[in-house]
């Protein structure tokens, strides 16, 4: 009858859990013989192999073979830290699903702490990828502790899980680009006219914290809008947006229909984006990511006026799917707090102009 020991590694009889002394040689590693100490070895095992990859994929010399922004690194990577820490773990002991799973989880998570410490990545992309590399992870466990548990070649197993992404990266950066184009629109209803709504779109002024809500994107470390000025009318007019960090950009008007339309193209000046500000994997106008234009639709609707915010963005990297899924959902969280502290500026401004609040109660453009 099978039993488990108190470090969740499963005995079943006298012989049907180790691989006998044939093998008793591959499992001569820092702490074989005490289940607590090889479980800290696995880990921090994990952990290591798991910077070398990241140090080696960010390489820029061997940049045209490997990619930190690509499956190699971003799902077959965190799948061999998992199924590598699983098998170091296990020792001679068939090793059951929940320690499979915290084991993975375990180094997982130590390694996107390690990242973070090392000052490897920042809180925006380690936040973005977590729920990839969990589940790679936990995936690269269960068959790692699958294969440790029904064959005897555990050091054959660990070398081949390690050179996965290796042996991926080269052959997906020969990939051939395909770009990715992406618009994402978000609306707002708002009780003010759309005269009264556009009056807020062109120069916005000392925008304080607490007037743009809560934000995921600005919790994660995304700088927050500051204010934006507005250089002229029209066509060919420049809107320049300031936020925190220094960071800077221009947004040129293509289109200028007042009330109705005001649309434009983004550009990106030299020094606009400092280094420090956003982090490069996710910057705009960066090497994977980008943002070409965009721009604001009102319509007059149910007495007040419908807002439709909408941006376009280029994903340049390999992970397609996974890049446009979480740059629309970055872009229409950060829409959805522009577009709120348009709706609370503009519904003020009408009740300052229909004499409901007192005029120095606003936070009104200049």
């Amino acid at each position: 009858m099978s039993e488990y020991n108190e470090h969740g590694n499963e005995n079943s009889g006298n012989n049907s859990g180790n691989y006998g002394d044939n093998n008793a040689d591959i499992y001569k590693m820092p702490g074989a013989g005490n289940p607590s100490l090889r479980l800290v070895v696995a880990l921090l095992t994990g952990v290591v192999y798991g910077l070398l990859l990241r140090v080696g994929f960010e390489n820029k010399s061997l940049h045209a073979w490997l990619q930190i922004v690509s499956t190699a690194f971003l799902v077959v990577a965190p799948f061999s830290v998992g199924a590598i820490s699983v098998l170091l773990a296990a020792g001679k002991s068939r090793i059951h699903v929940g320690m499979q799973v915290m084991v993975s989880c375990s180094a997982m998570a130590m390694f996107l702490l390690a990242m973070f410490m090392c000052a490897l990545e920042g809180l925006i992309c380690i936040v973005l990828v977590v729920p990839v590399f969990f589940l790679a992870a936990i995936i690269g466990g269960f068959i790692g502790g699958a294969i440790h548990n029904h064959f005897r070649v555990p050091n054959t197993n660990i070398y081949s899980f390690a050179l996965l992404p290796l042996l991926l990266g080269p052959i997906e950066a020969r990939l051939p680009p395909v770009q990715s184009e992406q618009q994402v629109s978000t609306v707002i209803q708002i009780q003010a006219s759309p005269e009264e709504v556009f009056e807020q779109l062109a120069s916005v002024q000392d925008i304080k914290p607490g007037e743009l809500g809560f934000s995921l994107v600005h919790l994660i470390g995304l700088p927050r809008p500051l204010a934006a000025d507005m250089s002229g009318t029209g066509v060919g007019a420049v809107r320049t947006s300031r936020w925190e960090k220094n960071v800077r950009f221009e947004e040129i008007i293509t289109t200028w229909q007042k009330p109705y339309a005001m649309h434009y193209r983004f550009h990106i000046p030299t020094g606009g984006i400092p280094r420090d500000a956003l982090d490069r994997h996710v910057e705009m106008g960066g090497e994977y990511f980008d943002v070409l234009d965009g721009g604001y639709d009102l319509q007059a609707k149910d007495g007040g006026t419908e807002l439709r915010l909408s941006t376009r963005f280029i994903n340049k990297s390999q992970l397609k799917t996974y890049g446009d899924l979480w740059g629309r959902m970055v872009l229409n969280d950060f829409h959805h707090s522009i577009l709120g502290l348009m709706k609370n500026r503009a519904e003020l401004a009408h009740q300052r102009a229909t004499g409901q609040v007192a005029v120095n109660s606003l936070p009104l453009n200049k």
